[in-house]
């Protein structure tokens, strides 16, 4: 065995090698060792470089040891607050994997999806502090307290990401409670709520209000994640969050094996994806409105965000059409600011992508959480486009580099170990496998191209289509534990 394993060394070495004679030569790029074992990134794009190591500073100044009461945990609320809310630990997530806070990431989402009550109406902490107390900011009593309703399907949607980024088996199936937790919102809490498709125009802002709840009011069940449009009684934004959260849980009972249950779910994500293009969609202003009011009628404003945050639009053109709409508003507050450069990544704005990850250092309010997590997330699953998946033992990077530069991210946690991806422009790409399992790396590459050359020969391309119609060329090239490879393309 022994034997054979240096054999195979010595052919990986060989085919590498070969990938630096003739055209290849021009294209393929080695990954540059580096000298620590941390998770490290360099760029001849010295702006991005600027920026990334000032988003992990910042990032990791948040992130806490478990000395606290409430263990392991990172702040994702208002600086100084010394608390972690649902919206923002869901976003900050992956940012959060890649900074290496495992340990923090499954401590914040087990506090929630532990906390979930009936008396609550099925909601359970929205804020929890540093002391493993609701945070008093915004919570009295299981009657009184501040709850966005987005908020369960977002941590599902995140515990599913976490999954795939990590093959932490904790996030799926677990007999406690995370099974829990997933199962009444998708039953409980939406019927409590009246969050059912055919609800979503007729509901108001009276469900659930109890009479004593003297300081928070209508906030008990705010149906939004924007907070300052008054009069509101549902939102595009939540009937988004809702199908995320149902096309999450869906994939967590297919990974579990219960290929039933995970069929309806499924179907309940697709009768809420149908809800938002029948009754959100306006040809007329070529977007989804945000709104439905208490005058019974549609308003437009800023939530769009999490519109396509969630996948909820499949219709490239509808997708155009909101992100152009989002692109003509002049004023964005920083969260949502933070979840762009993943965004315009992920349909082919790339150029508006890259500004915000320049220009970011700069921004008001840039010390918020949220933003430095989102900036570290976008850098490596954006302009990389490094995405793992553990539910199909697969790694796929797809660089989206802004001039002729090159990237590299190395110890880049994932899947139980770390990888490393040097990308140079967006024609080659290598890829070090130190995961403890096999994986399949996706080699893709924007455009359409009939070869990819792996490791010095020429295989013909996969083809497949992205959210925004545009071609994408890939290879498969299996790695085994220590393998690395390179793909470039002509």
């Amino acid at each position: 065995m022994k034997k054979i394993r240096q054999f195979f060394a010595a052919a990986m070495l060989l085919a590498l090698a070969a990938c630096t004679s003739g055209d290849c030569a021009k294209q393929c790029c080695r990954i540059e060792p580096v000298d620590s074992k941390e998770l490290s990134f360099d760029s001849s794009d010295k702006d991005l470089v600027l920026t990334f190591y000032w988003a992990k500073k910042m990032a990791l100044s948040y992130a806490h040891d478990g000395s606290d009461p409430v263990g392991y945990w990172y702040e994702a609320a208002l600086p100084n607050r010394q608390a972690f809310c649902m919206r923002d630990a869901a976003h900050q997530s992956i940012g959060a994997e890649i900074l290496g806070l495992s340990k923090h990431n499954y401590n914040i989402m087990y506090k929630f999806a532990s906390n979930i009550s009936e008396s609550k109406d099925w909601c359970t902490y929205w804020e929890i502090d540093k002391n493993d107390n609701p945070c008093r900011a915004d919570y009295t009593s299981d009657d009184d307290f501040w709850y966005n309703l987005n908020a369960n399907f977002d941590v599902m949607y995140a515990c599913w990401r976490l999954y795939e980024w990590t093959g932490d088996k904790r996030y799926l199936l677990d007999g406690g409670a995370f099974e829990n937790f997933y199962a009444l919102s998708a039953k409980n809490y939406v019927d409590s709520w009246q969050l059912n498709p055919e609800q979503m125009l007729t509901r108001t802002r009276e469900v659930n209000r109890k009479p004593n709840a003297e300081r928070f009011g209508s906030s008990r069940g705010v149906p939004s994640y924007v907070e300052s449009y008054g009069g509101l009684y549902s939102s595009s934004d939540l009937v988004a969050t809702i199908y995320g959260g149902y096309d999450a849980y869906s994939k967590i009972l297919a990974e579990a094996g219960k290929k039933e249950e995970s069929a309806q779910m499924a179907a309940r994500a697709e009768e809420y994806r149908k809800h938002l293009d029948e009754k959100w969609w306006s040809p007329e202003i070529n977007a989804y409105h945000t709104f439905w009011t208490n005058k019974g009628e549609f308003a437009d404003g800023e939530g769009l965000t999490h519109v396509i945050w969630f996948g909820a639009v499949k219709d490239a053109a509808r997708i155009k059409g909101t992100v152009e709409k989002m692109l003509a508003r002049k004023e964005w507050n920083i969260e949502n600011v933070s979840y762009f450069p993943l965004l315009w990544y992920r349909y082919n704005y790339k150029d508006e992508a890259y500004k915000i990850l320049k220009d970011i250092v700069i921004a008001r309010r840039c010390e918020y959480p949220e933003v430095s997590y989102g900036m570290v997330e976008g850098i490596v699953s954006g302009a990389m486009g490094i995405v793992p998946s553990a539910s199909q033992k697969r790694v796929v990077t797809l660089p989206q580099i802004t001039g002729d530069n090159y990237m590299q991210v190395s110890n880049l946690p994932m899947l139980g170990g770390t990888v490393s991806v040097r990308h140079n422009d967006n024609k080659s790409s290598s890829f070090d496998n130190n995961t403890p399992d096999a994986i399949t790396w996706e080699a893709a590459f924007a455009g359409d191209y009939e070869n990819i050359l792996v490791n010095g020969k020429s295989v013909k391309a996969q083809k497949r289509t992205d959210a925004m119609g545009c071609t994408i060329s890939f290879a498969e090239v299996k790695l085994g534990k220590g393998e690395q490879a390179c793909c470039c393309v002509k």
